[in-house]
């Protein structure tokens, strides 16, 4: 249920270009519409259309939220990492 609700904050993220949105958006649309590429009863492999779609669709979805995960997980931490300091105990303000 975790994953659903962070693939939402995707989608309405302003900062996420709604190109990038489409590339989840159409193939949702594609696999809940009822027009196929490869019709049902055509011998069997009316449903091979939606199964490649389908594993686009995951394929693509998992790509662009664990980027968008990867980005975000410390946006709103102020950490500083890497850094090399030095305390003069000779200097006097």
């Amino acid at each position: 249920m975790g994953r659903i609700l962070f693939i939402i904050k995707f989608l309405f993220d302003k900062n996420i270009p709604i190109r990038e949105k489409w590339w989840v958006i159409i193939p949702v649309i594609y696999i809940l519409s009822p027009a196929d590429l490869i019709p049902e009863p055509v011998l069997g492999f009316g449903i091979v259309d939606d199964l490649v779609i389908l594993g686009l669709l995951l394929t693509i979805v998992y790509d662009k939220i664990k980027k968008y995960y990867f980005d975000n997980r410390n946006k709103d931490k102020d950490i500083i990492e890497n850094v090399e300091y030095e305390i003069d105990k000779d200097e006097e303000k």
